[in-house]
């Protein structure tokens, strides 16, 4: 804190400074521009002008007394004496002296303070000498800076201080937040004040923190799943080659070859799965959103589904419905999206499903329903988690690794939307897409 502090108070001290040398230029410069046509010594020049006249008269040895008679009545000091041995003329500069000789009224600062005002008294070579005495200026204006600057800066560093303690006291906890994470803890956040100047930081760092837990938990269920997804279709493929190397007849042979072809291209599918989605969790890509014909897209994502069904010997009807002209989307994300649940509701439906594509008031929606079994509404909100599969569906011949539904909800969010499932009205389960 205290090298915080130091930075930000002599970095205000440094533009006080300057900001005081430029003031004190223009101020200068306003007084010399307003004060150019007023010269205060002709104040003092009608009593010159009554000493020369009281001494002109006299013959000149009698000056010095007629002036010590007259100076008595004065109420500062006055004297006179020769123009070439005056005191003051040592400290007149030249066009000073040039002035005094010519008879025009010069000052000079007064030692010890004041001024000294000087004249040649006309015709002779007499100057009389008249001192206003006063403080010293050079040492009123130093005193007066000092006490000056002085009140300021306190003024500056009690300011400073108080902004920088609660920056400061942020800063600390945005410092032992980043220790907890450091450490592990990711359950760790920075609460920050709402007017504090690090709120968006703290923010930030909270929803960082947040979606590294997230992600760190992904992977620990995403490598605990794999695991288990693979440890089953490796066990039956080690199974069968070994029954295969035993087995004596061709047909046993080919019998098992063909298990292991299944086995094989389900670990092909599988890892497929595993790369798509890998790829979607590794954070939001670009999403260009992009305005498309809404009956010749759903066709093309129809039509990719209608060669899985055919490959996957499922012939329930696919029954289209579009309401309304154009979809603004990510075409290719948000195909593959209704894709995976067409391919979805293939797999249970009896005989029909149906994809509508709409307007919602402001927001598009696409349902996708089927005349299946239906899903129950305490597991809804499960199928969506990766490798998530009912109980019912746990067999080998089910179809799919519990990835197709995380995929099309991540493909919702990107597109600042959800995926949800609800009762279909065709009797089974509606899986709608929202954005």
């Amino acid at each position: 804190m205290i090298r915080l502090f130091l930075k930000l108070y002599g970095l205000l001290i440094a533009t006080l400074v300057f900001s005081f040398v430029v003031q004190s230029q223009l101020m200068e410069y306003v007084y010399r521009e307003m004060t150019s046509g007023f010269d205060f010594r002709q104040r003092f020049l009608s009593t010159f002008h009554l000493l020369e006249e009281s001494l002109v008269t006299l013959p000149r040895d009698q000056w010095p007394a007629r002036f010590r008679e007259l100076s008595n009545g004065f109420a500062t000091p006055a004297r006179m004496g020769l123009l070439a041995t005056l005191p003051e003329r040592a400290r007149l500069g030249p066009e000073k002296l040039q002035q005094l000789d010519a008879g025009a009224i010069v000052t000079v600062d007064r030692e010890g303070g004041g001024f000294t005002l000087a004249k040649r008294l006309r015709g002779s070579e007499y100057a009389a000498v008249l001192e206003y005495p006063g403080p010293d200026n050079s040492r009123i204006r130093i005193a007066t800076y000092v006490v000056n600057w002085t009140t300021e800066f306190l003024i500056v560093a009690v300011l400073v201080f108080f902004w920088v303690r609660p920056f400061w006291r942020d800063l600390l906890k945005l410092r032992s937040g980043a220790e907890a994470v450091g450490a592990g803890r990711f359950d760790q956040r920075a609460i920050v004040g709402r007017g504090s100047a690090l709120r968006s930081l703290a923010e930030a760092f909270n929803l960082m923190t947040g979606r590294i837990a997230g992600l760190l938990q992904s992977h620990r269920g995403l490598t605990s799943s794999v695991s288990h997804e693979l440890r089953t279709p490796l066990a039956r493929l080690k199974f069968s080659h070994s029954l295969a190397r035993d087995e004596a007849s061709p047909e046993g042979k080919d019998r098992f070859l063909a298990l292991m072809e299944r086995d094989i291209s389900e670990l092909d599918e599988l890892t497929t799965e595993l790369l798509d989605y890998a790829r979607l969790e590794r954070g939001v890509p670009e999403i260009r959103v992009q305005t498309v014909p809404a009956e010749p897209w759903l066709e093309d994502v129809i039509a990719d589904a209608r060669q899985t069904a055919t490959a996957t010997q499922h012939h329930a009807k696919i029954a289209p419905s579009v309401d309304l002209e154009t979809v603004e989307c990510e075409p290719r994300y948000m195909a593959r999206a209704v894709v995976n649940l067409i391919r979805n509701a293939l797999h249970y439906a009896h005989s029909t499903v149906k994809v509508s594509l709409a307007r919602d008031g402001a927001r598009t929606v696409i349902h996708v329903d089927d005349d299946g079994a239906g899903i129950p509404a305490k597991d809804r909100e499960r199928v969506f988690e990766p490798f998530a599969r009912l109980d019912q569906s746990r067999d080998r011949d089910s179809g799919g690794f519990g990835l197709g539904l995380a995929i099309v909800r991540q493909v919702a969010r990107w597109h600042g939307g959800d995926a949800s499932i609800s009762d279909s009205p065709l009797g089974g389960t509606r899986v709608t897409i929202a954005w």
